[in-house]
């Protein structure tokens, strides 16, 4: 075997893998045991899962809007909870130490667009993350979902992470985009289907389905009907990219695979010569 030209061959393919470079990461939000328990053990706050790998990291808020009249969004963390299905958010609340079901009022003991929206937002920090599935664990009458990623805001609207008092009419003049309606997935794993490129950003919705938010711009919109929709979330899958100064530029990369098959040219004329 010709070494010089393996070595080009394999600082080209390291140059050329690494401009993609992420890792495939997942989230289970089971409880191991029978029972419903906040996941903040605070009456508020939010709370931080890890992932199945890599030491990756998402924090969870609970938020929620009325059906009719003025959809206004506050949150509903200390209303977090998950048990042996998944996510749920429960309007009628807790015990005190966080545990022991809640559904003793008109709420539905799931995440639900029964009277209000309910909806989970996940915030991975400085990390990008590509939603490549979501898991139900449960789903009771329909089990419509939607999707929502943060693409970036405008000066003057609402940071990603804080959009309470804003309309859920209006989170798409705030930055997020519909990525996905999901027409009664039932429980299992549903793959995020989109006709968008993929999807990277720091702060992804997932939420019981909301008419409100409208169909985003190439999503389209297959949800014809109006029955309630509630579903526990088990989990999350997708991919990871690193923060841009753990990877090199794609530029320099390139160009340390150019200079160093420049080299080995130089390296074998002079053999030849």
């Amino acid at each position: 075997m010709n070494i010089t030209k393996f070595k080009i061959g394999l600082c080209a393919v390291l140059a050329i893998t690494s401009l993609n470079v992420s890792a495939s990461v997942s989230w289970n939000f089971k409880t191991s045991s029978n029972g419903d328990y906040r996941v903040s053990s605070t009456t508020s706050g939010s709370y931080s899962f890890s992932s199945d790998s890599i030491g990756a990291m998402t924090t969870l808020s609970a938020w929620s809007a009325p059906v009719s009249g003025p959809n206004q969004i506050r949150n509903v963390d200390s209303l977090l909870a998950h048990n042996q299905y998944g996510l749920v958010i429960d309007q009628d609340g807790y015990g005190s130490d966080g545990s022991g079901y809640g559904n003793s009022g008109g709420d539905n003991h799931a995440i639900d667009n029964g009277g209000t929206y309910e909806f989970v937002m996940f915030d991975f920090a400085e990390k990008q993350f590509s939603l490549d599935a979501f898991n139900i664990g449960w789903h009771g009458g329909d089990s419509d979902v939607t999707v929502m990623a943060y693409q970036g805001g405008t000066t003057g609207s609402q940071p990603a992470a804080d959009i309470g008092g804003v309309n859920l009419s209006g989170l798409s003049a705030n930055g997020w985009s519909v990525i996905s309606h999901h027409a009664n997935p039932g429980t299992g794993q549903e793959t995020v289907n989109s006709n968008l490129d993929t999807v990277y950003s720091s702060y992804w919705i997932i939420g019981a389905y909301m008419s409100a938010v409208g169909t985003g711009a190439s999503t389209g919109d297959s949800i014809t009907d109006s029955n309630w929709d509630g579903i526990k979330l088990a989990g999350i899958s997708g991919s990871v990219r690193p923060p841009s100064n753990e990877v090199p530029e794609p530029s320099t990369l390139i160009l340390l695979a150019l200079g160093l098959v420049v080299i080995a040219r130089k390296a074998n004329w002079h053999k030849h010569t």
